[in-house]
């Protein structure tokens, strides 16, 4: 009974491996001239679709804010129709009082094969039977699959000298739906923004 509970927990923990997106970033630059802290923060996402735009933004807000950041959703401020009016865009940012703004889009979408091994179970606990082991084989096998990969590029700009000051670029799997990717993908990229000194 004991074995069958740990391998149950087992199965339900590589379930979750396999099903939640990941994120990776694969490089960042900083200016190092630049030694202030992000006040007030306009987020700005370049998607097509206004929902998206509005998903990203209002998440990528919140968790800016959860961290004692201030930070607005630039869909409250520029409709998506002004978004390709550069000088217009430039009026508002500057009436809007922010001093930094985030602006992410997607760069590249691929799909690539990826392979999941199984898992390696302790010896004999799994294998002491034939039938024990039968059951760990067709419930825990190997695979390969395709996985969609999505390429994200992330820049912050100083509004005051219109300077950029932090990049960083990252790629993220999409095991699961946008709004899986859009949490793993906001979650990394606000830990690398704050390990590099850009926000709290």
């Amino acid at each position: 009974m004991k074995c069958r509970k740990i391998f149950l927990l087992l199965a339900v923990f590589a379930f979750f491996n396999l099903s939640c997106a990941s994120t990776m970033v694969t490089d960042v630059w900083k200016d190092k001239t630049y030694q202030g802290k992000a006040q007030k923060i306009l987020v700005i996402m370049a998607a097509k679709s206004p929902d998206m735009r509005n998903i990203f933004e209002d998440r990528f807000s919140a968790e800016l804010e959860n961290r004692g950041n201030n930070a607005i959703q630039s869909y409250t401020v520029i409709p998506m129709e002004q978004l390709r009016d550069k000088e217009r865009v430039k009026a508002t940012i500057r009436s809007s009082g922010v001093d930094t703004v985030l602006i992410s889009r997607l760069v590249d979408t691929k799909t690539i094969e990826s392979y999941s091994p199984g898992l390696i179970y302790v010896v004999p606990s799994f294998y002491n039977d034939w039938w024990g082991y039968y059951a760990v084989v067709f419930a825990d096998y190997g695979y390969t699959g395709n996985v969609a990969v999505a390429y994200i590029e992330t820049n912050v700009y100083d509004v005051k000298t219109e300077k950029l000051i932090w990049s960083g670029h990252s790629k993220t799997e999409r095991t699961e739906g946008e709004q899986q990717l859009i949490n793993t993908f906001i979650q990394v990229m606000i830990k690398k923004l704050a390990s590099s000194g850009i926000i709290k």
